[in-house]
């Protein structure tokens, strides 16, 4: 198909053909149903940069596709159906450029994390994003004037505060039925009417069955024409509908509105967070009230204290909670604030959990047997008390050192390890995007799969990594930091400074083999973050030193890695006796698998490697010889025990394994990849800060 600017009209619509989508750079139309129903193709899709034009229902119905979607530049519409039944599970992406989005256009397609819609998109079509898999919040652009029939329903994972943008005019009928995670909704002073179908049953009512909405707030003088059903589901009598005062009577006697049993005049009385939670340990949380004026605390539980029960205005404040018996038991209340002199409240919901261990204590995974003691501790963060008292952070915890020493060469030393967890705890669960606001223990956050956060917050990292018995500011450079989110999103990235201090951030990716929580740890941990190895996979079909693309130059970072001592597994070179795995390729235990394969750090040309796949580039459970190498010589270093060649190879294991996925059972290329655009070569941070 090479070569092809065009697709016209169903060229391979049903088609019976079995194996990987590979379009050509050359194509700039995709037609009409162009691979529609082709239920045999499988892997992930990479829309060419020429690509001008996708036709209606151009991928629908591929059910083996998987991965990410990112539109082009120059495709400015989206058509009716063009992904709609589809398997593609990973992130969208779509540009600012884009102006239309069609009926049904991702619809019943398990696209996940945060959908960022264009900023000029004025109409949000029907069913565009049903049963998507979306989460954090869903900011609308301030031109969105329209919101179909169903356009977001049974987006299940959508959370936080909806606010529709001034100038909408109607919501249509199951516009975000089944959302049930939602928070809140703020109505604008434009809107004119939300629709309800009683005909569609579970999705008929626009917010029908958004069972966690706590708050409401319409800001039109004149209600909005709510059509009966539009709420079914909301909780109606667990809080206030909030309105413009001296409009309360229209919106008590108001179709729709009426069923609210509690509905009062919008104050200004914010506490931020909503929740706060704790374990047994006394603690105290930072929280911020906004409030148009005084305000006063009318009650709260007395196992936990305010640094100020009574204020004006915007009020930063310290809650405390008090010690709490180690009884297998969990108290709840609420702290409620009031506006004084007038019938406002909002709530602060607090909780204390019961667990064995003390907040930030310690916990010893592992004690060294051998050599000086190689020092790893594995962090969680967006854990908070409830999580943690579920065993959600502990489990997470071991199933990263299960992971870690599952693979060679690790598990044949796992011995010379010291292995410490402690207990973290996070204001909120979850992990903050660049819409999603959401307060941890160390600030980490993700921006479009990649886990993130400000240079302040890895100096806080590693000091809170030397509470560990054995770690320290003079060996945390011979150490390894594992910081696991608390997010399933696929995407990690390794953090590393000059002297050989790391943190590799690795979520708990539900993505399928190899792009699993075990693939993340073994690539971002044990490959980068221990065995400082660089990336082999690939994005760009173009020669190292000549590519155009603004993540360059790769060539500056690979040498300065080199200069290192690190990314000994890729070469600027192909000549046989210039490699550093030269020694292994004629080797009699490694000649038939090591060999020169170029390829590598991002590049098709101008970059080599070792061996045509390890976890360095698509993440199966194997180091290629020369990574092992790497990472029983440094092993071996920080140990304090002597190494040579000889005696890595009497202990070296090679195990097998296959390349195939589990769920398609097909093979993953080394250069087919597109889902690791949502992971991150290795960031150099420069000199590490002394930690007190």
């Amino acid at each position: 198909m090479a070569g092809y600017t065009s697709y016209w009209d169903g060229p391979f619509k049903d088609c019976g053909f079995v194996g990987e989508l590979n379009l050509p750079e050359s194509l700039e139309i995709i037609g009409w149903g162009a691979f529609e129903g082709c239920r045999g193709l499988y892997g992930e899709l990479r829309l060419p940069e020429n690509l001008k034009q996708l036709g209606q229902s151009a991928f629908s119905g591929m059910v083996n596709m998987v991965g990410s979607i990112e539109i082009p530049q120059q495709v400015t519409t989206i058509e009716e159906n063009t992904f709609s039944g589809s398997g593609f599970n990973g992130t969208l992406k779509l540009h600012d450029g884009i102006t239309a989005i069609g009926e049904g256009a991702f619809s019943n397609t398990p696209l996940k994390g945060e959908l960022h819609l264009p900023k000029n998109i004025e109409v949000i079509s029907r069913e565009s994003f049903r049963g998507c898999d979306f989460s954090g919040t869903l900011v609308l652009p301030k031109t969105v004037r329209q919101i179909g029939d169903k356009a977001f329903a049974w987006n299940w994972r959508l959370m936080g505060t909806l606010e529709i943008p001034e100038g909408v005019l109607s919501i249509g009928a199951g516009a975000f039925a089944q959302c049930r995670m939602l928070e809140g909704v703020i109505f604008p002073e434009s809107l004119e009417n939300i629709k309800y179908e009683p005909s569609w049953g579970e999705d008929g009512g626009a917010f029908q069955n958004c069972f966690g909405i706590g708050r409401i707030v319409c800001k039109g003088t004149i209600p909005a024409y709510v059509q009966d059903g539009s709420f079914n589901g909301v909780p109606k009598d667990n809080f206030t509908l909030e309105v413009p005062e001296g409009y309360e009577a229209q919106y008590q006697a108001a179709t729709g509105w009426r069923e609210f049993k509690r509905i009062a005049a919008y104050r200004n009385l914010v506490i931020r967070p909503m929740v706060a939670t704790a374990i047994n340990t006394s603690v105290t949380r930072d929280l911020v009230l906004t409030a148009d004026d005084n305000w006063s605390v009318v009650s709260q539980p007395d196992w936990v204290t305010l640094s100020q029960t009574s204020g004006k205005g915007k009020t930063a404040l310290q809650l405390t909670f008090a010690e709490k018996p180690h009884d297998g038991t969990t108290r709840t209340g609420e702290v409620v604030f009031e506006l004084d002199g007038k019938d406002y409240q909002t709530k602060l919901s607090v909780s204390q959990y019961d667990y064995k261990y003390n907040e930030d204590e310690v916990v010893t995974l592992q004690t060294a047997s051998k050599g000086n003691g190689v020092n790893i501790v594995i962090l969680g963060d967006g854990f908070n008390a409830k999580d943690i008292s579920e065993g959600k952070l502990m489990k997470a915890m071991e199933e990263t050192y299960e992971h870690f020493f599952s693979i060679q060469p690790f598990k044949f030393y796992k011995d010379y390890f010291n292995v410490y967890t402690a207990v973290p705890v996070s204001p909120e669960s979850g992990i903050g995007t660049v819409n999603t606001i959401v307060q941890t223990r160390f600030n980490t956050a993700t921006n479009g799969g990649v886990t993130r956060n400000g240079d302040d917050d890895y100096y806080e990292v590693m000091q809170y990594a030397c509470k560990a018995p054995t770690v320290n500011n003079d060996n945390i450079n011979r150490s390894l930091i594992i910081m696991i989110p608390n997010t399933e999103d696929y995407g990690g990235v390794t953090y590393m400074w000059a002297d050989g201090t790391a943190i590799a951030y690795c979520p708990m990716s539900d993505y399928g083999y190899p792009l699993d929580f075990r693939g993340v740890i073994q690539h971002e941990a044990g490959g980068h973050g221990f065995g400082k190895l660089g990336d082999e996979y690939i994005y760009h079909n173009a020669f190292i030193q000549a590519c155009g693309c603004t993540c360059c130059p790769h060539v500056f970072e690979l040498q300065c890695g080199q200069a290192l001592g690190w990314f000994q597994n890729l070469s600027l070179t192909g000549k046989m006796g210039d490699v550093p795995w030269r020694d292994f390729i004629f080797h009699e235990k490694y000649h038939t698998i090591v060999d020169i394969f170029e390829g590598g750090y991002m590049h098709t040309r101008g970059v080599y490697r070792s061996e045509q796949n390890s976890c360095m580039n698509n993440e199966i459970p194997y180091y290629s010889t020369i990574s092992r190498y790497e990472i029983v010589k440094r092993i071996m270093e920080y140990a304090g025990e002597d190494f040579s060649f000889e005696k890595f190879v009497e202990n070296d294991i090679i195990e097998a394994v296959s390349t195939a996925s589990t769920k398609g059972g097909h093979e993953v290329g080394s250069d087919s990849r597109t889902a690791t655009l949502n992971s991150h070569e290795p960031v150099f941070m420069g000199e590490r800060p002394t930690i007190k």
